[in-house]
């Protein structure tokens, strides 16, 4: 058996369900162990290794990793936080460095959600129009726009530029306070967009004994790829295992989990990212 493949929407590209998050592996104590962590995913058969510029040694402990293996069979995607001018162009061309790759497969747009606006990033000298020459000349395949507050801008967003892939929030616990699932990745996948899920572990707070039904529950969502902070080789085996091995949880036990999930979210409510205008239920 092997982690089920899905289609990432209008790119065409084939990847693992379960992606491999570049958050949590980048604080490993040494660069050998943050290695190690990407060595052994891409052993298992995970092909989705995400990063950014802005996750610490992220992107150039990935870069050392990538040196010995295959790059073919692999989807690299990066961020970018940067909206225009000399800033952005400065930091796609650092991401080339760090990574050390001459073409990355995506390159997303960070937390656009924060701005509210495409404006700054599609003026004649923002990081979009970067990128599509970057893409002209063959070093960037794909775009795409991420954010994890505010699902209705993205629904917004979505009509404003022809946009190849969306990141959002794909969680069990984004479900019982700030859905994403229902509202803007569905609506990037019914324009043909490539869909991908992140903080499926409710951000760190995943309880140990829920973390594989969490994998399941993000995985059972509109999306093609579930990315997963990994930061240590015995975290990859388990979440490869689960993701091998999956299933959809039954109409229960999905209730059952999203029970718990909103007990999380009343103990824990300082611990996660809260939209100022939201209130969790009582």
């Amino acid at each position: 058996m092997s982690i089920p493949k899905r289609t990432l929407g209008r790119t065409g590209v084939e990847v693992t369900a379960l992606g491999l998050g570049g958050v949590c592996w980048c604080l490993a104590e040494t660069d050998a162990a943050a290695v190690e962590v990407v060595h052994r995913a891409i052993d298992l058969g995970i092909t989705y290794i995400d990063t950014a510029s802005g996750y610490k040694d992220s992107e150039r402990r990935l870069g050392l990793a990538l040196k010995d293996r295959d790059r073919d069979r692999l989807f690299i995607a990066t961020k970018c936080a940067k909206r225009r001018g000399d800033a952005a162009r400065r930091e796609l061309e650092e991401s080339f460095a760090r990574l050390q790759l001459d073409v990355i497969d995506l390159v997303q747009l960070h937390a656009i959600d924060q701005d509210g606006t495409l404006e700054e990033v599609l003026a004649d000298d923002g990081m979009l129009r970067l990128i599509e020459s970057y893409r002209r000349a063959g070093r960037i395949r794909f775009v795409g726009l991420t954010g994890h507050t505010d699902p209705a801008c993205f629904t917004r967003l979505l009509a404003e530029y022809d946009f190849d892939t969306l990141l959002n929030p794909a969680g069990v616990v984004n479900a019982v306070w700030n859905d994403f699932t229902r509202s803007s990745l569905t609506a990037a996948r019914a324009r043909g967009m490539g869909t991908i899920g992140m903080k499926v572990m409710a951000y760190g707070q995943a309880p140990a004994a829920d973390r594989a039904d969490y994998i399941r529950y993000a995985m059972g969502q509109p999306v093609d790829v579930a990315i997963v902070g990994m930061d240590t080789v015995q975290h990859v085996e388990e979440n490869v295992a689960v993701a091998t091995a999956f299933h959809p949880l039954s109409a229960d036990d999905e209730q059952a989990l999203l029970n718990r999930a909103m007990e999380l979210v009343q103990r824990n409510r300082t611990e996660l990212w809260w939209l100022p205008e939201q209130r969790v239920p009582a």
